[in-house]
């Protein structure tokens, strides 16, 4: 495009100084990927990645202030993260004007609510793209994930590219750092879900009021200033921060619960270590669904997801259908199953409230022992290790503390962390995760169950600056002697 029509009706204030009529071939704030004709964008100030730009051949710059390098533009604005956003939906032809956009926001359960969604729309004869913590996927292409929600530049394409290959409906997880960093600048949504809000990622937001104005970004100024016609948000009516997710209308504002009468809610449950039976009330209709996912707290994904179609109008049935075509969502409780019939179960429970829901399930369910296998990532949010060493060891009957990502701290100083929560002497220390795992399967008698926590879908550990292979249930199989 040539500049001066990207920068046409753009109501960010921008100051511009040099040529305007001038063609821009790409945009992006990495300076690695840098390329002739290029429009670079300057978040960070950093000196180096300007000089390594202007080298590369980017004509034009966007920064707070003007640079020293000799850019053909330069334009000038308080917020270029929030710029790259516009610009890049732009560039790319506004695409989320041309799909149906659904925004997930929350500490946990987004990833299984996308998996839902997608498999009612699927039911529904639509064609959806996902975008999400473990892939990027849509008709027949999955894209393993760099990021839960992509960088503003990688994010429009991605949406360009759905849309040009036939995707009617996307829906998105869109994480804290996403909304804080203006990833989803320029996205046009037509209906956010809030799943809920706890302890996590405070190492980056600082505090818990910082984290939770991060998330509430996508329903009061996303969803809020979006140009679609008809807009729903989706609140999870049992999580104590849910009026501050409410919108005005003409927004529709639909509620799930379970156990308040809501938009959607149970009537009556019941659960075993093979999945969910749920009698639920859908705005007025009472239906039943037998989920093959593991643990109550699923029953909030699928009210949302109900929502959803409620939203879209979708018949009940194909709601059903599609909630009950899930089998598993990787690395959310999935269950391993393997020759012995030991109940072993992979969860990507990371933070303090994922890992009390996970054991509390397990608990309710078990008919032997439970035994939990955990360990908390390195440079990464301290203050819940010790909250997790006391949840862990408080309530399973045994805990194994290990490593999970230690990146470049030292493992011995998390898992001594981890220690300063411990309640009692039921654990025991084994640093390798591998020797971890054997360990806790190794300790399974016929009725134990078995949850090995925190990394979930993930198949790398992160040691040092070192990425290597690994993956919880691979290990998992390989020890249970699983055919694959």
């Amino acid at each position: 495009m040539i500049l001066k029509d990207l920068l046409k009706e753009i109501d960010i204030p921008v100051y511009v100084v040099g040529k305007k009529d001038m063609e821009i071939k790409g945009l992006t704030k990495d300076s690695r990927r840098v390329e002739k004709g290029f429009l670079f964008f300057s978040t960070g100030g950093s000196i180096s990645y300007i000089k390594d730009a202007f080298n590369k051949g980017a004509v034009g710059i966007v920064s707070q202030k003007k640079t020293d390098y000799d850019f053909l533009c330069h334009i000038i604005t308080e917020n270029p993260d929030r710029l790259l956003g516009r610009l890049s939906s732009k560039f790319y032809g506004n695409p989320s004007e041309k799909i149906h956009i659904t925004g997930i926001t929350g500490t946990n359960g987004k990833t299984t609510t996308t998996y839902l969604i997608e498999s009612i729309l699927m039911e529904n004869g639509n064609s959806p793209g996902v975008i999400g913590t473990i892939t990027y996927r849509y008709k027949g292409n999955v894209i393993k994930a760099d990021n839960t929600t992509p960088g503003a530049e990688d994010l429009q394409k991605l949406l360009y590219e759905m849309h040009s290959s036939g995707v009617d409906h996307v829906v998105m997880e869109v994480s804290s750092h996403g909304l804080d960093q203006r990833r989803v600048e320029g996205i046009e949504f037509d209906a956010a879900i809030f799943t809920n809000l706890t302890h996590d990622h405070l190492d980056y937001h600082k505090d818990f009021h910082h984290y939770k104005e991060a998330k509430k970004l996508l329903f009061h100024n996303y969803l809020r200033e979006s140009k679609k016609s008809v807009k729903h948000a989706i609140l999870n009516l049992d999580d104590p921060n849910v009026e501050e997710f409410v919108l005005k209308p003409p927004i529709k504002n639909l509620f799930y619960s379970v156990n308040k009468n809501a938009d959607a809610h149970i009537i009556q449950y019941t659960e075993n270590l093979d999945g969910l039976n749920l009698h639920i009330n859908l705005c007025g209709e009472e239906f039943f669904i037998n989920s093959r996912l593991i643990g109550f707290f699923n029953a909030y994904n699928i009210l949302a997801s109900c929502l959803f179609g409620i939203a879209k109008q979708i018949p009940i049935e194909a709601i059903k259908n599609g909630i009950e075509r899930v089998d598993a969502i990787p690395g959310r409780m999935e269950r391993i199953r393997n020759r012995k019939d030991y109940a072993v179960f992979v969860d990507y429970a990371h933070t303090p409230d994922a890992l009390s829901k996970a054991i509390g399930i397990l608990n309710r369910l078990k008919r032997g022992r439970l035994i939990v296998v955990f360990g908390c990532g390195g440079n990464r949010d301290s203050a819940k290790r010790p909250l997790m060493g006391e949840i862990a060891t408080k309530n399973a009957d045994f805990t194994i503390i290990t490593s999970d990502n230690p990146r470049r701290e030292d493992p011995k100083k998390i898992i001594e962390d981890i220690k300063k929560g411990i309640k009692g002497n039921n654990y025991r220390i084994v640093e390798n995760r591998k020797d971890a795992i054997f360990e806790g399967i190794k300790m399974l008698n016929k009725e134990d169950c078995l949850l090995i926590a925190g990394k979930g879908h993930e198949d790398y550990q992160i040691i040092g600056d070192d990425i290597i292979h690994f993956s919880d249930r691979e290990v998992a199989e390989e020890i249970l002697n699983v055919d694959r």
